[in-house]
């Protein structure tokens, strides 16, 4: 797979292109069902992705057979609406036939105006609809409709089926079989603690992870699994001192993100903040424990049992001390027990 910023080397690929500029590796995942779907419309059952570095589309998709290349967008050339004519003016020779747009900007239907794309098709809320050509887009009481409901309508709108409920991430198997011989030695069960976040306000906090191993680690002699990427060392490091650096206790912070999927996929339970490495984990069919005190749970994933503070909660509430280890702990007992 080819991954590059829109516009870098020009060349021409054709096909179908969809723009999905939410940022998160979360939001890739939520998508993915959705990039399936219009893949297995097209002639080449695959599309061309335009999206953003963060979501880490090239490293996530990588061995997924229907998307074959990925585009960048450019966080100061393609933003606003003269970002628009750079975009379209960049995807121009790239000679797209069809384009998805996943959002709800004037600038990327502008954009594929631009580009002379001449199917057209997106959520055409306010005035991204003057630039579509498919008279399916969303009604303006879609507005308010989650990211998923957005996308979700969209293919309902032009009669494509969504051919998953739920996102699905497929793990080589000889990179799942390599991580299970890597750890063989480890007890079970294995249990992945995602400690990273990519806000303040999604953070439990080393007090709590540590008051959550501690008792995880007495009920079940089980080996924990630390789940996040360079910015979180600290953090880990606060926690293996706390225990004394045990064998028990193992950090996976510094591997690209297909491999970290592939540990958590070979652990039999994931736990932690509402973070990427949460999807991930549940796009892995991993059992999947999810904290919710910065912002409410996206339920669309019936593999995650979210814990929330108790009462409303709204993206940025800084709730997360309200969930108690104990808590979290009882539930994590609990789905082990289960299995």
């Amino acid at each position: 797979m080819d991954a590059e910023t829109a516009g870098t080397n020009p060349r021409h690929i054709g096909g179908t292109l969809v723009i999905q500029p939410l940022p998160g590796v979360g939001d890739a995942i939520w998508h993915l069902p959705h990039l399936k779907s219009i893949a297995a419309e097209t002639t080449e059952k695959a599309v061309t992705l335009l999206t953003k570095k963060r979501s880490r589309a090239d490293s996530l998709f990588q061995h997924m057979d229907c998307v074959r290349d990925v585009l960048w967008l450019d966080d100061e050339r393609h933003r606003g609406p003269l970002g628009g004519f750079r975009l379209g003016a960049a995807l121009r020779p790239y000679g797209f036939s069809t384009v998805w747009i996943l959002h709800t900007s004037l600038r990327y239907g502008l954009a594929a105006w631009r580009a002379g794309i001449g199917e057209r098709n997106g959520y055409g809320i306010g005035w991204q609809d003057a630039f579509l050509t498919s008279q399916h887009g969303l009604a303006r009481t879609a507005r308010g409709f989650t990211a998923i409901e957005k996308a979700n309508q969209l293919l309902l709108n032009h009669s494509v089926p969504k051919l998953e409920p739920m996102p699905h991430l497929p793990i080589p198997a000889a990179m799942l079989e390599e991580t299970k011989r890597l750890y063989a030695a480890l007890p079970r069960p294995w249990i992945s603690f995602i400690i990273g976040a990519s806000e303040p306000f999604k953070q439990w906090g080393v007090n709590n992870f540590g008051a959550l191993a501690d008792r995880v680690r007495r009920q079940t002699g089980g080996t924990i699994f630390l789940i996040g990427g360079p910015g979180e060392t600290d953090l880990a490091d606060r926690l293996q001192t706390r225990f004394g650096r045990p064998d028990w206790m193992v950090p996976v912070l510094n591997l690209p993100i297909l491999e970290t999927g592939a540990v958590m996929a070979a652990t039999d339970l994931a736990v932690g903040n509402d973070t990427g490495f949460l999807n991930v984990a549940a796009a892995t069919d991993v059992p999947s424990i999810g904290l919710f005190g910065g912002s409410p749970p996206m339920m669309e994933d019936s593999r995650i049992d979210a814990i929330t503070a108790y009462g409303e909660l709204h993206y940025g509430s800084d709730r997360m001390a309200e969930i108690g280890p104990d808590r979290v702990a009882d539930r994590v007992v609990s789905n082990l027990s289960a299995d």
